[in-house]
């Protein structure tokens, strides 16, 4: 089905180059089909392939904020009566005489 002739004489050597965004493929084919009597091949350039790959890369920045609380006491003067009691016991004598008086 297949004549081996054909497949013997081919020589492929294949080189990756590049990065995460971009590569290179390049392949070197030689092959010799003069055998046979079919002539020379056509031989095609090589199609290289770009990827396009982009990467999200989250970079945190510190923004300080600072919350200053002020606390105002005000202090309300209110006055009210406290009402207190005091007692005084006053003694008075009473003569009515003396026993003198008493015979």
């Amino acid at each position: 089905m297949y004549n081996n002739d054909l497949f013997q004489n081919m020589n492929m050597e294949n080189t990756v180059t590049g990065n995460n965004n971009y590569i290179n493929n390049e392949m070197d084919v030689d092959v010799n089909m003069m055998n046979n009597n079919m002539g020379p091949v056509a031989s095609e350039g090589v199609k290289e392939r770009v990827i396009n790959r982009t990467f999200v890369h989250e970079v945190p920045h510190t923004c300080p904020i600072h919350t200053r609380i002020i606390n105002h006491h005000v202090y309300k003067h209110t006055y009210r009566p406290v009402y207190t009691c005091s007692e005084e016991n006053v003694c008075s004598n009473v003569q009515c005489g003396s026993c003198c008086q008493f015979n």
